[in-house]
């Protein structure tokens, strides 16, 4: 096992695997977390029963010595001969965008690296989600293949040129973090001037911050544990339905980079607040504009002016958005959902959900359990 310890997402892989081992094996593993730097010819293929590994590590020798491989994929092309796991680069870059337009955000950017592949996915598609809302995001045109080519004068330079205020989605945590370093040197203020998420929600990186850095949480122990299964299927030799897990996107956790709304008019900013903090049941017009303390139609005439939308699809989909969650991380059934979200019954709240999200609540968390 070729997995790097240095990372949250890379030690609750191993949590995974792990835990497999435990329940199914016993397993003996040869651990080597040195990452980059240590490459699979240094060891004899024939010691082992398989291997799982990062994609910086050399497949080849075991490949080639007929040792099932299972690789946790960031930036090669998937070999038909192997198993491989990857990310939904696409919906964690969805779930950030939904984040900043449901905070009234106008401006957006993107800052990765072109050289990283899943970097690039990201970047498109959060481009892709705030096309769909009619924005424009600025990507950060760098090419850096490491952390320590990043030119942080040429960042600054690009942050100072971003109209005010921007909300930006950084493509990992480790970006996430230099991105507020360079904001603090350019004496822009995060997240009043630049609101910053970040992706994989490590603990440390994410406490390194300076605010605190808000970020998508991606479900790498289920990883683990379903790449363990995979490789079991193949040590075994069983031929299994498919070769390719895709990581759960986990919540998007706010910390202090991002929470913020970023619309000036006292009134809609109460509103917003209201509506979060109640996003657990049905709302009406009437009560979110006396939280704001307005009337219903000054309140309905401000949210069309700065959120494009009236105060009832606000709310629904805030409702629709903490569903989602609910029905993502826990495995109550819809009666009982229905009951805490305030449905009168399951048949109301599948009702609501499919007509804010197209889908079922059940095909919902079917496709998300599939991933």
């Amino acid at each position: 096992m070729m997995i790097e310890s240095s990372r949250e997402s890379g030690r609750r892989l191993i949590s995974g695997v792990a835990d497999y081992a435990r329940h199914f094996g016993p397993w003996h593993f040869h651990w080597n977390p040195q990452g980059e730097g240590y490459r699979a010819k240094a060891l004899d293929p024939l010691q082992f029963d398989g291997a799982l590994i990062r994609d910086d590590v050399d497949a080849s020798p075991f490949v080639d010595a007929g040792i099932p491989v299972v690789v946790f994929s960031y930036s090669k092309n998937q070999n038909s001969e192997i198993g491989w796991v990857n990310t939904d680069d696409y919906s964690v870059s969805k779930m950030v965008a939904d984040h900043f337009l449901q905070r009234g955000f106008h401006n957006f950017a993107f800052f990765g690296s072109a050289a990283w592949p899943w970097a690039v996915r990201r970047s498109e598609g959060f481009t892709a989600a705030l096309r769909e809302s009619g924005f424009e995001v600025n990507v950060y045109s760098g090419t850096a293949a490491s952390y320590d080519e990043f030119d942080d004068r040429h960042i600054r330079e690009w942050l100072l040129g971003l109209p005010l205020p921007v909300a930006l989605m950084a493509a990992n945590d480790d970006v996430g973090l230099k991105i507020v370093e360079r904001c603090r040197e350019a004496r822009l203020r995060v997240p009043n001037d630049c609101a910053v998420v970040g992706v994989d929600n490590d603990p440390c990186v994410c406490g390194l911050s300076n605010p605190s850095l808000s970020s998508v949480a991606v479900d790498q122990y289920q990883s683990g544990y379903r790449a363990a299964e995979l490789l079991a299927k193949m040590m075994a030799g069983t031929a299994p339905e498919k070769l390719i897990i895709t990581a759960k996107t986990g919540e998007l956790v706010v910390r202090q980079s991002s929470d913020i709304v970023a619309i000036e008019d006292e009134a809609v900013v109460k509103a917003l607040r209201f509506i979060q903090n109640n996003a657990h049941r049905a709302l009406v017009s009437n009560e979110v504009a006396l939280a704001s303390g307005l009337y219903r139609r000054g309140l309905e005439r401000r949210f069309k002016d700065h959120l494009s939308c009236t105060i009832q699809e606000y709310c629904r989909e805030a409702r629709a958005t903490h569903l989602e969650k609910i029905l993502r991380e826990s495995h109550q059934s819809l009666e009982k959902i229905a009951e805490q979200c305030g449905f009168a019954q399951a048949s109301h709240l599948t009702r609501f959900f499919t007509s804010v999200r197209g889908e079922t609540p059940s095909n919902y968390r079917k496709r998300m359990a599939m991933r």
